[in-house]
């Protein structure tokens, strides 16, 4: 490198290839270092000390921000030389300045240098990520190796606690060599849990640190995942929806509205209200109607309080709503509970009098007046009546004559001045008795004045609180007779059609002034019209008398109509009270005269109907159609009458006179017609226009209005002429009378396949025609429509236009439309088809159902098929802490983003980073590679076997391929069928030898550590292991599956030898089952010093005769220090005590060893007797030595007692001769006396005149030996003659036993003959 001052140029490269980089202060900015040994200089270059110079003058170039220091350092050091990029990168050659990209390069690397022989992981591209809390929502990181190619395989983790937000905190990266990036998957888990914004840390690390490889930066990543699950939660009422409450009386009362914040509570949240309702404005009766209610942050309820107002205004249930309207804060209201309902129970019952003037005769009666509680003007409850109210009144009067005297002219009845209602009482009644007297006055009068301020309970006092009488001017005793005035307020009718069983007694006479006294009166009815038919042919009867008893006011007149079937119009008539038929001293005063009327009866005038029904009708022919129409006119025919009505013409749907549409009709929409006088049906015709489309389906609806008389005028208004009780009729339009209307049977979308087992499928979309006269011809087409609706071609559906025909009389056909199949993945591709004209005019599109869209289902796999590809299909078989690289391709579309979940069977393992996460699949994606690192966790384990498994994520399924499963095994690790070693170092145990029921053993601990897998076993050996001191020497410990911990068990045998200590090593060796031996393979087993010998001594063995004395010696050996003792006994051999063959010594006689004694002796006395016997012994044993001795090696001595009485037996001939004839045989019995012991052999001869015969001479044999086995008391020598032929006298013989051994003879020969 060498700078040029005079072309301000900074130049890189070594010798002879220099080359100008930079031009003037560019040079300066663009100089980038790495870190590499300087080259050696070649010929022509400068040497180490110019090269060095060079350096120092470079860098005094750098300005110090780009971080001179340190690549001053760096070359000061060495270590450091120019970079020289290619140079199309260096700079622009037209304009002498650097590209963009060498800047950048140039100043990343001043930064971040790029160091020869490491290797730098780090992130690469976005750090920074804002996410949504979705199923779908996947973060990639890149992961980028930069410096010397190698093979790393990182790690992403999440920074601390796994808080459930993520698929897994964990993903792994494996970067080959011949690669330099790689992406990983961050899968965000979509919960139902509330959380406001979150921001997690993701730091790269490694699994095992490598002296070659470093982390670079960035080295960390942030992910914020928004608030979600409404964080700042959901507001609404926690309470009932309808509350009950009483409005309190001279206070106000407050009522607590409890309202929650579901899910988060995160945040300040404020929610405002309002109060609805009534009948009354709420602000009469809460406080406040509007507001807001605020959540603190972490608050989840909120208590807040409404104020119900005392108003003194009489009210039955008020119901309001009190209704959350908006929130702010980002929460939301929960619209289900968002009001509740206050009821504010009926208040303030009304007390008051019924009326306020009283005008009473002074006659001898009672005067009621009416106090009411609850009660409105017009009667209607109102107010509480649940409870019990009191009220007081006072009388007032003056002085005057115009005032009436308590006690003189009317008297209080009540006996206290209160009124009490009780519960649901709503009347009382104060009581006055007016007194009759004689004397005539003028009106009186006096108050009843309700007092406010004695009402107690839930009531108020509303006007009129105050009540006038007055006693009317008196005296007339026997009163005024005269017509009620009532009934002059209105004219009486009588209707002969309704009146009730024809009875009429509502006309009425009152009796006003005094009752004393019976009286009565005549009266006489007449018509007041120019009719001359007597009265009592319609009404009875004519004339009569009324009476009046004492004390009677009111008197009724009966009167009787004729109830008959003759149309009538309405007649008058008079009533009259005759004066001078009065009896009784009363009188008749005005009004003595009443008018009334019989109504108009039987529909004198008319009831007009539709009659017959089936003249009702909708007429066509060629030239005219038109609405055909009947009316009848039932009962009386009088008069001419009008009657109106409406004809409208609905399209088909639901017959609603809104929906009514004109210009069908040559008519307007109301008509009338007459009824002339005597006339009873009438027809009419409504034209239907030439030009008017009548829908299939449509109706004509004909309404009755209005109907009225014409010629005549009624004196009271009639009940005739009306209409029956059908006024109205519908009349349809039938498919033979309706124009054409066509149209598909539906505008739902059809939905369509592509055919997948032919090259084209036909679809038939049916049409139909309300109304089928005449034919027509219908033209439609296909529109593309849709997002993709140029994907849309001939080469998937068609065609795109077409006609079809309707022939005279048809109402259905089809559009066919024909789908084609091809091999190309397709989204949903959308036509409309669309009916675009008819060939006649008097054939109409049905509106609304011109069109429908048709749908190609998505085929052919747009979205893909996912496996794993074929390199990627394993089965792996990996060490711990060993990667796994999985590509997953995706076949045939790739239209759509797609999501795949994959993750590790089964699904509790936690072996691999990157257990489990969902991958996404952009459009257009092909592969992506995932990486599973099997962790370094030191837990002993057996082959593991896992299984990673793809399945379809998110809304959009996934189609999976044949190949979703990779097998990887983990091998077995970290020792787990374990290490198996002695509990601790140097064990050592130290027992006594066993000794009788004492036994002593050493337990050795021997544990498996690591791994407790599987059955096991372990030998061991016990060395010295022929003393025969211990038992057992040796053996096998088996450890069954997740055993850990097993002991040996050695036993001091009692061997009753007398030992110093001794010294056995325990060692573990030849361990099975995949286990291995640890470091503690030795144990130590020490036996402590033993057994002190007792014994006889010499002679041991001892023979004596019966009847002599068997002496033994037995002694002591080692310490005499302490006393001790051993026992000794007799015991059987040949000899036996049993049979008397000497003294026993039984159940063990003890000799004492006092301390220093070391000698003691035994004696045995044997029995004389005369029973043949050998040689027979018996034994004197040792035996349960005390102390630290034992009975060594001599504990037994043999008594022998010598053979006697002829042990061996004595031995004859049976003595009795025999004969022996030639050529037979004969026995001759050898007899053995006294004793049978013994194996004896006696030798026989024959003998003739004391001479041995020869062998062969005259016998087969003639001499012998038999033997006599122990036991045995005779035995046969058996002769058997020879049979030489030659004639012969009786030949003697003498048969001897010549020898014997080990017995005596008796009886030794036979004479034979």
């Amino acid at each position: 490198m060498s700078v040029s001052p005079g072309l301000g140029r900074l130049w890189l490269g070594d010798g002879a290839a220099n080359i100008p980089l930079l031009e003037g202060n560019a040079a300066v900015r663009a100089t980038r270092w790495v870190a590499a040994p300087a080259p050696v200089a070649g010929g022509g270059g400068v040497g180490a000390r110019g090269r060095a110079r060079t350096r120092r003058r470079a860098l005094r170039l750098i300005p110090q921000s780009l971080g001179v220091r340190s690549a001053r350092a760096a070359a000061v050091q060495g270590t450091w030389r120019p970079y020289q990029p290619p140079l199309s990168k260096l700079f622009d050659l037209k304009e002498g300045m650097p590209s963009a990209s060498l800047l950048v390069n140039l100043l990343s690397a001043l930064f971040i240098p790029y160091v020869f022989g490491e290797t730098e992981i780090r992130f690469a591209g976005q750090t920074t990520f804002v996410v949504n809390e979705t199923s779908t929502t996947v973060i990639r990181l890149v992961i980028e190796r930069i410096g010397e190619p190698a093979n790393v395989t990182a790690i992403v983790s999440l920074y601390g606690d796994d808080t459930g937000d993520f698929f897994d905190t964990y993903a792994a990266a494996f970067i080959p060599v011949g690669e330099t990036n790689r992406t990983v998957y961050i899968a965000v888990c979509d919960d139902d849990l509330p959380e406001p914004d979150e921001t997690f840390t993701f730091h790269l690390t490694f699994q095992k640190p490598s002296a070659n490889v470093k982390l670079g930066w960035p080295r960390t990543v942030t992910v914020t995942i928004l608030s979600n699950d409404n964080a700042f939660g959901i507001i609404s009422f926690n309470m009932p929806f309808s509350i009950t409450v009483s409005e309190p009386r001279g206070r106000n009362e407050s009522v607590p509205f409890t309202l929650i914040r579901e899910k988060g509570t995160y945040g300040m949240v404020t929610v405002t209200f309002e109060v609805e309702g009534g009948p009354n404005p709420p602000e009469e009766d809460l406080s406040p109607v509007k507001g807001n209610i605020t959540f603190p942050p972490g608050r989840a309820t909120v208590v807040y309080n409404l104020t119900v107002l005392d108003d003194e205004v009489p009210e039955n249930d008020e119901i309001f709503l009190i209704q959350l309207k908006s929130v702010e804060g980002g929460a939301e209201i929960n619209i289900s509970r968002s009001s509740v309902e206050i009821i504010i129970k009926k208040n303030d019952s009304p007390v008051r009098f019924i009326q306020s003037v009283y005008l009473v005769p002074e006659e001898d009666h009672i005067l009621i007046i009416p106090v009411v509680r609850g009660k409105d003007d017009s009667g209607n409850l109102i107010g509480s009546d649940e409870y019990e109210v009191s009220i007081s009144y006072v009388v007032i009067t003056g002085n005057s004559t115009a005032h009436a005297q308590q006690n003189l002219d009317f008297i209080d009845l009540q006996p206290t001045t209160t009124i009490v209602f009780p519960p649901f009482i709503h009347e009382s009644h104060l009581k006055f008795h007016i007194v009759d007297d004689t004397i005539p006055e003028i009106a009186e009068s006096f108050h009843v004045v309700l007092l406010k301020d004695t009402l107690q309970g839930d009531a108020v006092l509303l006007g009129p609180s105050t009540v006038q009488v007055t006693i009317k001017p008196n005296d007339k005793p026997y009163g005024v007779l005269s017509f009620n005035s009532i009934l002059f307020e209105r004219t009486v009718v009588i209707d002969e059609d309704t009146t009730s069983s024809s009875r009429f007694e509502d006309i009425t006479v009152v009796r006003n002034g005094g009752t004393h006294g019976n009286i009565s009166v005549n009266w006489e009815l007449t018509r007041n019209s120019s009719d001359a038919s007597p009265v009592i042919a319609d009404i009875r009867p004519s004339s009569g008398v009324l009476h009046f008893a004492q004390g009677q006011m009111l008197a009724s007149i009966p009167l009787t109509i004729i109830n008959d079937d003759f149309p009538e119009e309405a007649e008058a008539y008079l009533l009259r009270i005759l004066p001078h038929t009065i009896r009784g001293g009363a009188e008749v005063s005005e009004p003595a005269e009443l008018l009334f009327y019989i109504q108009d009866s039987d529909d004198v005038y008319g009831l007009i109907i539709f009659f017959p029904m089936e003249h009702q009708k909708i007429e066509s022919s060629p030239g005219e159609r038109y609405l055909s129409l009947s009316f009848t006119r039932l009962g009386g025919t009088k008069g001419d009458v009008n009657m109106f009505y409406s004809a409208l013409y609905i399209p088909a749907g639901a017959v609603d006179p809104l929906r009514a549409k004109d210009g069908i009709l040559n008519t307007s929409r109301r008509n009338n017609l007459i009824f002339p006088e005597q006339k009873t049906q009438v027809t009419t015709k409504l034209p239907i226009r030439n030009d008017a489309f009548l829908q299939n389906g449509a109706h004509f609806l004909v309404k009755l209005e209005t109907v009225e008389l014409v010629n005549i005028i009624p004196p009271i208004p009639p009940i005739s002429p009306r209409f029956g009780k059908i006024q109205n009729i519908s009349l349809v339009v039938t498919p033979d009378i309706a124009n054409g209307e066509i149209g598909f049977i539906s505008n739902l979308p059809i939905i369509l396949h592509e055919p997948e087992d032919s090259a084209a499928e036909v679809v038939y979309i049916p049409l139909h025609r309300d109304g089928t006269d005449g034919q027509a011809t219908v033209y439609w087409s296909l529109k593309l429509s849709g997002f993709n609706s140029k994907a849309v071609t001939l080469d998937d559906i068609g065609p795109f236009n077409g006609s079809v025909v309707f022939l005279s009389g048809q109402s259905d056909t089809t559009i066919n439309i024909t789908v084609k199949a091809d091999d190309t993945p397709e989204m949903n591709e959308t036509v409309t088809l669309s009916l675009d004209r008819v060939s006649v005019e008097n054939q109409v599109l049905k509106s609304g159902y011109t069109s429908r869209d048709l749908i190609i289902l998505e085929n052919d796999d747009p979205g893909g098929v996912f496996e794993f590809s074929p390199t990627s299909r394993g089965p792996y078989v990996i060490k711990e802490g060993e990667s796994v690289e999985l590509h997953i391709t995706r076949s045939r579309g790739a239209l759509v983003k797609q999501f795949l979940h994959y993750r590790v069977e089964p699904r509790d393992s936690n072996e691999f980073y990157g257990n489990t996460g969902v991958l996404e699949f952009k459009p257009g994606e092909r592969e992506i590679v995932i990486t599973l690192l099997s962790r370094l966790d030191g837990i002993p384990e057996l082959d593991e076997h896992y299984w990673v498994v793809l399945s379809s994520h998110g809304e959009r399924e996934s189609k999976l391929g044949s190949a979703t499963v990779v097998n990887i095994t983990i091998l077995k690790n970290d020792d787990p069928h374990g290490i198996i070693e002695f509990v601790s170092d140097d064990l050592i145990v130290m027992i006594n030898e066993s000794k009788g029921d004492d036994t002593y053993s050493a337990v050795y601990d021997v544990v498996r550590n690591r791994g407790n897998f599987g059955v096991v076993s372990v030998s061991w050996v016990v060395c010295p292991d022929f003393t025969q001191d211990v038992f057992p020497v040796q053996g096998t410990i088996f450890f069954g599956d997740q055993e850990f911990s097993k002991n040996i068990t050695i036993y001091s045998l009692p061997d009753e030898i007398p030992e110093e200590m001794e010294e056995f090593t325990i060692t573990l060796l030849n361990a099975t089952g995949g286990a291995k031996i640890g470091n503690r393979t030795t144990a130590t087993l020490r036996i402590r010093r033993n057994d002190d010998p007792i014994y006889f001594a010499e002679p041991r063995v001892v023979r004596v005769q019966e009847g002599e004395t068997a002496n033994f010696t037995v002694v002591r050996n080692g310490s005499v220090d302490v006393a001790c003792t051993v026992q000794y006994a007799t015991m059987d051999g040949k000899a036996t005590a049993r049979e008397g063959d000497f003294v026993p010594v039984e159940k063990g006689e003890v000799l004492v060893f006092a301390v220093g004694n070391r000698k003691q002796r035994i004696s045995v006395f044997i029995n004389e007797d005369d029973i043949p016997e050998t040689d027979e012994s018996f034994y004197i044993i040792l035996f349960n030595s005390t102390g630290d001795t034992v009975v060594y090696q001599y504990g037994i001595a043999t008594v022998i007692i010598e053979a006697n009485d002829d042990p061996n037996g004595i031995f004859s001939l049976e003595p009795i001769d025999k004969a022996v004839e030639e050529g037979k045989t004969n026995a001759f019995w050898i007899l053995r006396h006294r004793g049978h012991f013994g194996n004896v052999s006696v030798a026989w001869q024959l003998f003739e005149n004391d001479s041995a015969l020869q062998p062969g001479q005259e016998f087969y044999e003639t001499s012998g030996i038999v033997n006599f086995m122990d036991g045995e008391e005779a035995k046969p020598i058996i002769l058997h003659a020879f049979p030489d032929k030659i004639p012969e006298f009786n030949e003697f013989y003498i048969l001897k036993l010549v020898n014997i051994s080990g017995a005596v003879f008796f009886h030794l020969f036979y004479f034979i003959a």
